[in-house]
This record gives C-alpha cells, structure tokens and sequence, in this order.
C-alpha cells in the first residue's frame, strides 16, 4: 500500500503543475482552403450484388482459391 501512495504522489503533483507554453509556430496545421471540394463520385465502384442464400462452404472456398 505504501508503495502504491509512493507511486501517486509525485505523480498527482506534477499533474498539478503548470505547463510549459508552447513554442513558436505549434499553432497546428494550415486550414484547409476554401477551394478545396470533396470528389463528386466514390474512389471504387460499386459491384451490384444480389441477396441471395448462404452456399456450401467448400464451394466458396474453391472458388476464392481459384480451383
């Protein structure tokens, strides 16, 4: 027990303590510009698969490994 109050005192002071300020320049990155415009398509297409019910496993299998 007295190891574990040994270990949370120091640290609860220096959690107290004030911090250092931050150099120059830290403000953070650049925002982004206003010209700046999201795709207007998504970057993959879409395959257009259908519902359909579970197959043999086996079956998938082969079929992923290209038997």
């Amino acid at each position: 027990m007295i190891f574990r109050i040994a270990a949370i005192v120091p640290l609860g002071l220096a959690a107290c303590g004030q911090l250092d300020p931050l150099p120059l320049g830290a403000e953070g990155p650049v925002t982004a510009t206003a010209h700046a415009y999201a795709p207007a398509a998504p970057a993959v297409s879409y395959g257009g698969y259908r519902v359909a019910e579970p197959a043999d496993w086996r079956g998938v299998n082969d079929a992923q490994a290209g038997r």
